[in-house]
């Protein structure tokens, strides 16, 4: 199977050029992209590039807001190759979600084209200490290596529809799993199912918070003609590498010609500041008292500085912090002063409708837990390299939504990041760009950023392996106390 790569950097015109190939030629094709908020634009531009060049496709979309008889996202997708046999030029929008979760059997004749990297990976962290005869009853684990079990359904999982599920109070939080399961245990699918868990009976304590995955295959899509991926270094994306990593069949990658350069764009300066010097955006900095505090004085500081100018900003607007009773940093900077008709969500890449803006904010952090870093260790992939695609790329992806993706803007563009280590990886992207001057500097008096701090009591959530570890030491102190009671003992008896 070849696919087809285009890693241009941000801005460099690779959704142009893909739209433009589409749109100049009678194909039948499905247009993967990241957000229903971007089907409106895109379809602008498809309708705007087929004028250009006298053709007429017929444009749809598909998303979870059609109510109609069709059903599903999934049902309305696999349906597309039987409902538009007769055109001769159709383009579907589609998105990422719907991707991941569709069967593409019958799209021969059909070309699918990914505009920026999906996750590739269904990830989830459960604790059920009170569901593992559920478990025992309904699926099997048979061992993978390092602790971590492929999981397979039984012939009782079977007998239970995805529907069963979801509509079931008490398991509803499995639909997704049980449906990954149920599509791995055919004779013929292509993807597995993996859990850190090397028995189900390991789930039973309540400090024990175990993680599924499994990753969407890229032979999946091999029905269709051709597969282009779009995304700037496609090839070191998180998704990417961990797609390739559990693919069992090899890939032939064919890159597109690179189109930097291919746009003539005005000189430009970009400044990048930062207001932590040494600690790194997370959540256990963010969800403390001090980082809540600390992220009150950012917002404050934020909203004078970008008074007056058009911009844009984000920040982490969900959170699953320990402590219920913190706030999103979306929230908290909201009520220091910062606009909510300026907000936009973290994920904005793919569109051109900020353009016109020379100022961005983004308070951010995607860290690994300890239950993704067990599953990056098992596929060899480095922590930082996630930390790197979904932290990184995601900041990366929202400040280049801005002026500096105007070739004919010269405007010195301003952007706000939350520490230096997000700051320098902007400047690293920009210094590959020849027109851009880029410079990072630490905010002056800025807000005061809290030292790591000795946590005090909090309930203890330890990965299964972790849970092994400490019984096998918690075994060995019992042991060791034990002894020392026994010796203890005889000395006093001796004594006496």
């Amino acid at each position: 199977m070849k696919i087809y790569y285009d890693q241009s950097p941000a801005g460099a015109g690779k959704t142009q050029r893909a739209i433009t190939s589409i749109t100049s030629r009678p194909c039948k094709v499905l247009f993967i992209t990241e957000r229903i908020g971007s089907f409106r634009e895109i379809t602008r531009w498809i309708r705007e590039q087929a004028t250009l060049h006298g053709t007429n496709p017929l444009i749809e979309t598909v998303h979870s807001d059609d109510r109609d008889r069709m059903g599903s996202v999934s049902r309305q997708i696999e349906a597309l190759p039987d409902r538009h046999r007769a055109q001769g030029h159709v383009i579907v929008i589609a998105t990422h979600a719907a991707m991941l979760r569709s069967d593409f059997a019958n799209f021969a004749g059909w070309e699918a084209i990914v505009d920026e990297v999906p996750p590739f990976i269904d990830f989830e962290e459960k604790r059920t200490h009170l569901d593992a005869a559920f478990f025992q009853s309904h699926y099997k684990l048979e061992p993978f290596e390092d602790g971590w079990s492929v999981v397979r359904a039984l012939p009782a999982g079977l007998s239970l529809s995805p529907a069963d599920v979801r509509t079931d109070q008490s398991h509803e939080h499995l639909a997704v799993f049980h449906r990954r399961v149920v599509e791995a245990s055919r004779d013929d699918s292509r993807r597995f199912v993996l859990c850190n868990l090397p028995e189900w009976q390991a789930m039973q304590n309540r400090k024990v918070q175990w993680c599924w995955a499994s990753a969407f295959s890229l032979w999946e899509l091999a029905e269709f003609d051709r597969v282009t991926l779009l995304g700037n270094r496609f090839r070191a994306d998180i998704g990417a590498r961990i797609s390739e990593a559990l693919n069992l069949d090899e890939i032939e990658w064919e890159e597109l010609p690179t189109l930097k350069g291919s746009r003539q764009f005005q000189a430009r300066q970009v400044q990048i500041k930062y207001f932590s010097e040494d600690r790194q955006a997370s959540r256990n900095l963010f969800e403390s008292d001090p980082g809540q505090a600390m992220l009150k004085s950012i917002g404050q500081r934020l909203a004078q500085e970008l008074c007056g100018h058009d911009h844009i900003w984000t920040a982490n607007s969900t959170h699953n912090y320990s402590k219920p009773w913190t706030l999103p940093t979306q929230a908290i900077l909201q009520s220091s002063g910062m606009s909510e008709r300026t907000y936009l969500r973290p994920k904005q890449a793919g569109t051109n409708l900020h353009k016109g803006v020379s100022h961005a904010a983004i308070i951010y952090a995607a860290k690994a837990s300890p239950n993704q870093t067990a599953l990056l260790n098992l596929l060899n992939i480095e922590r930082v390299a996630w930390e790197r695609s979904i932290e990184h790329e995601t900041i990366l992806q929202f400040v280049t939504r801005t002026s500096i993706r105007d070739e004919g803007n010269c405007s010195s563009v301003h952007l706000w990041v939350f520490d230096r280590a997000q700051a320098r990886y902007l400047k690293d992207y920009f210094d590959g760009l020849d027109y851009v001057t880029a410079d990072i500097s630490h905010v002056v008096d800025g807000p005061a950023i809290p030292s790591v701090e000795r946590r005090g009591p909090k309930v203890t959530v330890r990965t299964p392996e972790a849970q092994a570890e400490y019984e096998v030491e918690k075994k060995a102190r019992d042991a060791a106390r034990k002894r020392e009671a026994r010796a203890k003992a005889r000395e006093l008896k001796k004594a006496s």
